[in-house]
């Protein structure tokens, strides 16, 4: 197997890559190792096939489609739309009203719409709040779109109110964001990510 200065974030890479894909939008075995390479991270076919199964274990329903080419998706899961050439309203556009009472000076920014997989969320009532890196606030929106509440603190921080969120969907795209994103609450979604990680980090030991 071929050595990789990061083996421990490969299997992140993959599920990130994954996220989004559907029937008709796959991600080829190409596609995979070039965005690995993109991170540093050489990897022989063998081991996408034994990560790939890795995710399956762990919950992710990958499926492969035959054809030329051939790809990977997830079954079910949520399609990345096209991003339309204009938006009529805001709330289109993925921007709360919060949002949009705190920036009233600046320019509209259109984002696209969420990739948040719906399926993963456990509870519209119950709020999960997120503190970010504001240098990361466009993949953040593009991530929650209209699920967000959106709060810029005079620390730099971008305070993120959404509805509660737990799976490796979600896990993945955290990851992703290394220390960019952090789970202020609630206490046990944080320590639920930690155990997602210790058991990732588990199938590299020793590697």
């Amino acid at each position: 197997m071929a050595k990789s200065r990061n083996q421990k974030g490969k299997i992140l890479v993959i599920e990130h890559l994954l996220q989004g894909t559907g029937e008709s939008r796959i991600v080829t075995m190409q596609e995979i190792l070039d965005k690995l390479l993109e991170y540093g991270i050489t990897a022989e076919r063998k081991s996408i096939y034994d990560d790939i199964e890795a995710l399956r274990e762990f919950g992710l329903d990958v499926q492969y489609k035959r054809g030329r080419p051939g790809g990977y998706y997830l079954a079910g899961g949520q399609e990345i739309a096209a991003a339309p050439e204009s938006v009529h309203t805001k709330e289109e556009a993925g921007i709360s009203k919060n949002a949009e009472t705190e920036k009233k000076s600046e320019p509209v920014i259109i984002y696209k719409e969420n990739t948040l997989d719906k399926e993963e969320i456990q509870n519209t009532e119950k709020a999960m709040k997120l503190q970010c890196d504001a240098s990361r606030e466009k993949e953040i929106r593009e991530y929650f779109g209209s699920y967000g509440e959106y709060k810029l603190k005079e620390s730099g921080y971008l305070h993120v109110t959404v509805p509660h969120i737990a799976g490796p969907k979600f896990y993945g795209w955290l990851a992703m964001m290394g220390k960019d994103v952090h789970i202020l609450k609630p206490k046990k979604t944080a320590a639920s990510y930690r155990d997602y990680l210790k058991t990732l980090a588990k199938e590299y030991k020793g590697v």
